[in-house]
This record gives structure tokens, C-alpha cells and sequence, in this order.
């Protein structure tokens, strides 16, 4: 059975519009999202982001487009920085909120293909 479309988006990072709040013992940091999937996510580094490798946190994930009104609420770890990102691996979640992300990827991500800034599936 060949793959389908769905599949590739569950096992892919896509990109959607949108941006994550990250809610640490430091204070809040905000930022336009990178990449999402129901893994994780990569952001742009928040300006003063000083979270450690392996510091749990909460995020709030917003995507699609304003008028859909998208929010995901998750525990997450950071899980690498560089000087310019930030990656969030999400605790295990709920099968109902998996399935909800991945409809949200679905109806408005974007798969990557891996060339530079080539996205497959933009209409």
C-alpha cells in the first residue's frame, strides 16, 4: 500500500503559520514558529532566551490562520538551542490531541521536500 499524504505528515515536520509561547520558571518567551509536528516543534530563539537543554516547560502553540483560532496547550523539553532556535520535544499526549494536530498539519501545513525553501503540497 503505497503512503499517503497523511502519513508523510505524521511522520514529517511541517511548516504552518503561527507562533509559540513558552512558559518557563524564567518568564515567558514568545516567537513566529519554524516547524511543527505532533513530535515537536522549532521556533526562532526568542530574544533573552536563557532555558537550558532538558528544561521542562509549557507551550502554547498557535497556527493556521487568525480566524481559525488554533491553540494547542502542551508540556514540552527543550530539546536543543542554537544562537537562532529554538526545538521543543512535546510530552507524550492524549491520542484525541494527536489526531487534532495532525488535521491542523493536514489542512494547513506545508510538507517540506527538503530542497532550499521548496515546500510541496503549497497551493
Amino acid at each position: 500500500m503505497a503512503p499517503t499524504a497523511q502519513d508523510d505528515i505524521r511522520r514529517s515536520r511541517v511548516h504552518v503559520d503561527g507562533e509559540a509561547l513558552i512558559r518557563g520558571p524564567e518568564g515567558d518567551f514568545r516567537a513566529p514558529l519554524r516547524d511543527l509536528s505532533i513530535t515537536g516543534l522549532h521556533m526562532l530563539r526568542p530574544p533573552g532566551f536563557t532555558l537550558r537543554v532538558g528544561q521542562a516547560v509549557e507551550v502554547e502553540v498557535r497556527c493556521g490562520p487568525p480566524e481559525a483560532g488554533i491553540e494547542f496547550l502542551l508540556m514540552a523539553r527543550i530539546a536543543r538551542t542554537d544562537s537562532d532556535t529554538v526545538g521543543l520535544r512535546f510530552a507524550p499526549m492524549p491520542d484525541r490531541c494527536a489526531r487534532t494536530m495532525e488535521r491542523v498539519l493536514t489542512q494547513f501545513g506545508t510538507l517540506y521536500t527538503g530542497a532550499t525553501d521548496e515546500r510541496r503540497g503549497r497551493r
